[in-house]
């Protein structure tokens, strides 16, 4: 299971341009740390971007995430398992999603380095392409998935064995959990498994 996982590796950040696409660099203006970009070239590999992108928008990669899960899902092919990810993010990356987080929170990415957690959303695009040759499902919002697998029911059998503040705890953390305007949305579920096997259950493909 990796929970909150992918969003922490580190990215790189394409603007397109008319001529290409400029990577988004970090430099110096007068001793303060800037964002600028680099000089136009095609990139390959954000080819199949040109068909959902226009002039100035950004597009995100995570090479260290394909990587990784390349090396999962041969492993998950080769010997079996299944892996779950949960995240926040999309199926496909698109926009300006870096941000930096200090002492809960948004600050400026650049105004403390290593200071600030640094996060991005996940492009779980890239993550089931380079899962191959193993299986992926179809992404799933947490909130359904957790729905799926029974979360209120058992939420409710717990919940009558608390009162007090310990209920009041328990009914936030499954809203938490659960609901559209915090984690039920923005969150997916990912599965990667052997081809040909089951799905991993409250998952589709």
């Amino acid at each position: 299971v990796a929970n909150e996982f992918f969003d922490a590796l580190p990215i790189q950040q394409f603007e397109r341009s008319n001529d290409g696409w400029r990577e988004r660099h970090i430099g110096l203006i007068e001793g303060s740390l800037c964002f600028g970009v680099s000089l136009a070239n095609s990139r390959l590999d954000l080819a199949h971007r040109l068909e959902d992108t226009k002039e100035g928008d950004i597009v995100e990669i995570c090479t260290a995430a394909k990587n990784i899960i390349n090396y999962v899902g041969n492993q998950i092919t080769s010997k079996g398992g299944c892996a779950l990810i949960f995240d926040y993010g999309d199926w496909r990356s698109q926009g300006d999603t870096l941000q930096a987080i200090q002492n809960h929170k948004h600050v400026n990415p650049l105004d403390e380095p290593g200071a600030a957690d640094l996060t991005a959303h996940v492009d779980f695009e890239a993550l089931a392409q380079s899962s191959t040759p193993a299986a992926h499902t179809r992404i799933t919002p947490q909130g359904i998935y957790l729905e799926r697998l029974g979360i209120t029911a058992r939420a409710n059998q717990l919940a009558g064995r608390l009162s007090g503040a310990a209920l009041v705890s328990h009914i936030a953390a499954h809203k938490r959990l659960t609901h559209s305007e915090e984690m039920g949305t923005i969150f997916k579920v990912l599965g990667i498994f052997p081809p040909n096997s089951k799905l991993p259950p409250g998952l589709t493909k």
